[in-house]
C-alpha cells in the first residue's frame, strides 16, 4: 500500500481533481499527504544590475514567497476539512520539475498525483509539461488526473473502478503490476490485462483474423496473460484479459480504454529524454497524451532480468512479443 503521496499544487485551481482523488486513496491507504508548491526560478524578466531595481527584486520575491506560503497553508487547512489524513505543505524554490522529483526522493514519496493541464500542440512544445518532466526524472509513480469536466462545471473524478494495464512481455512493462495492484485493492476496482497485437504488415490489419500469423500470436498473448493475471487474483483482485490488434499501439490501447469507459490505465515506460525520445517514441508517452482517461505512469528505475516462474510455454510468449514502453 502506498503511504506517503505527494500532490504538486500550483495555485492555479487546476489541481482540485488531483487533491480530492490523492486525499480517497490516503485515506483507504492510511497514507500521508504532501502538498507541494515550487515557486520557478527564472521569473522575473527585465531586471537590473542596481542596488536599487535588486533590493526591489528582493521584496518582490519575498512578498511571492508569503503570498505562495499563505496560499498553500490555506489549501492543506481546507484539506483537513474533507478529510482525516494527515496532511503537510511543503513550498520550494528552483526548476518545477527537478524540484518535485528531489523532493520525492528525500521523503520517500511512494505515489506522485498531479492534475494535467492538457496542453497540446504548439503550447505544449514551447511551454513544455511539468508532468513530462517529472515522469522521466522520477522513478516513483505517476497518477496524471485528467478532468472529465469542463473548467466552468468542475465534477470530482470518482473512484477507479475499470483500469486497463497494457502489457507486452517484457519485464520492464510487468513492472507496473506492483504499483497498480495496491491501488486496485484500494479503490476495489478490477483489472483489465490487455496486450495489443500489430499486424506483421500493414496490409494484413482488414484481412480475416485467423490467418496463421494471427493464431500463433493470440495463443501465446493469451498464455502469458492468464499467468499475469493468475498471479493478481491471488492477491485478490479481480482481473480479465483481453488481446486486440492494431497498427498503432498507443491509440490501440486509448480507444480500446475508451470503449470500455475504463477510469485508469496504468504503464511502465523508459522514460527516453532528447533525441532518443523523438526518433524512436513512447507508446506510454502517446498513451499519456491522447488518453481521456487517467494514467498512472511508472519509469522503473532498472529493467529486471527476465527470470520468469511460468514454465517454457510463458518463457516462448515472451519471447513473440514485442516491448512497447
Amino acid at each position: 500500500m502506498y503511504k506517503n503521496i505527494m500532490v504538486p499544487t500550483d495555485g492555479s485551481g487546476f489541481d482540485r481533481e488531483a487533491i480530492l482523488v490523492a486525499l480517497r486513496v490516503a485515506e483507504r491507504c492510511k497514507a500521508k499527504i504532501r502538498l507541494v508548491r515550487v515557486l520557478g526560478t527564472g521569473a522575473y524578466f527585465g531586471m537590473a544590475t542596481s542596488p536599487e531595481s535588486a533590493m526591489v527584486t528582493a521584496e518582490t520575491i519575498r512578498s511571492d514567497t508569503e503570498a505562495a506560503l499563505a496560499e498553500l497553508y490555506a489549501l492543506a487547512a481546507e484539506c483537513r476539512t474533507l478529510s482525516t489524513t494527515t496532511i503537510s505543505a511543503d513550498l520550494e524554490q528552483g526548476p518545477i520539475a527537478d524540484m518535485l522529483a528531489a523532493y520525492g526522493r528525500r521523503n520517500e514519496i511512494d505515489l506522485i498525483v498531479i492534475s494535467s493541464h492538457g496542453r497540446r500542440g504548439i503550447a505544449r512544445l514551447a511551454l513544455g509539461s511539468v508532468t513530462d518532466l517529472l515522469i522521466r526524472q522520477t522513478t516513483i509513480p505517476v497518477l496524471v488526473v485528467k478532468p472529465k469536466a469542463s473548467y466552468l462545471t468542475p465534477e470530482a473524478i470518482k473512484e477507479f473502478h475499470n483500469i486497463v494495464v497494457p502489457l507486452d512481455g517484457s519485464g520492464l512493462a510487468e513492472q507496473i503490476l506492483t504499483r497498480v495492484v495496491p491501488l486496485a485493492k484500494a479503490e476495489e476496482a478490477d483489472i483489465t490485462l490487455l496486450q495489443v497485437l500489430a499486424p506483421e504488415e500493414p496490409h494484413q490489419v482488414g484481412e480475416v483474423p485467423m490467418a496463421p500469423w494471427w493464431e500463433k500470436k493470440v495463443a501465446s498473448a493469451r498464455a502469458y496473460l492468464t499467468h499475469r493475471a493468475a498471479e493478481i487474483r491471488r492477491q485478490g483482485v479481480a482481473v480479465r484479459i483481453e488481446v486486440v490488434l492494431g497498427g498503432n499501439v498507443a491509440e490501440a490501447i486509448t480507444d480500446y480504454a475508451r470503449r470500455e469507459r475504463a477510469d485508469l490505465i496504468a504503464i511502465a515506460t523508459h522514460g527516453r529524454r532528447g533525441l532518443a525520445r523523438v526518433l524512436r517514441g513512447s507508446v506510454a508517452d502517446g498513451v499519456t497524451k491522447s488518453a481521456m482517461s487517467s494514467i498512472l505512469v511508472f519509469h522503473p528505475d532498472l529493467e529486471p532480468a527476465d527470470q520468469e516462474s511460468g514454465g517454457e510455454d510463458i518463457r516462448k510468449a515472451r519471447q513473440e512479443l514485442t516491448a512497447f514502453a
